[in-house]
């Protein structure tokens, strides 16, 4: 079999979510049908990748079906995604098993505040002109 190395870094982000998803199965009722389209697009793309290495003839028409099936396993892959972001919440520590990264908590956000209220302004230092004005 020849070796897939243009879409490899695809393929392995979508076997590592697939092994996610396989092992926190119990955590995400309702992801079988997500994850099975995401298998196939993966399957598929897997095909025709070796279809695009073994036929020079044809290549330029595998490629435009090859790119067709990324797009369309991206976004099964957004879509499985969104799924284990909604089902486990924005701040699970599971999020990085499927390359989403919780969400950080901002503890700077009352030192800026803080910091913006102090900082004074050249107008505000200056002493009232003596004519009143």
């Amino acid at each position: 079999m020849p070796e897939i190395t243009a879409q490899s870094k695809v393929f392995r982000d979508w076997e590592s979510l697939l092994g996610a998803c396989a092992q926190n199965a119990p955590l995400l009722q309702g992801m079988e049908s997500l994850k099975a389209e995401l298998e196939l697009r993966l399957a598929e793309a897997k095909d025709l990748k070796i279809q695009q290495e073994n036929f020079a003839g044809n290549k330029l028409a595998t490629t435009q079906r090859l790119g067709a099936t990324i797009e369309l396993g991206r976004e099964a892959a957004r879509k499985l995604r969104a799924f284990v972001l909604i089902h486990l919440g924005t701040d699970s520590r599971h999020l990085t098993q499927f390359g989403v990264s919780p969400r950080q908590k901002n503890s700077r956000k009352g030192k800026r505040s803080a910091a913006a209220a102090t900082t004074a302004t050249p107008e505000d230092t200056k002493p009232p002109s003596p004519g009143g004005e």
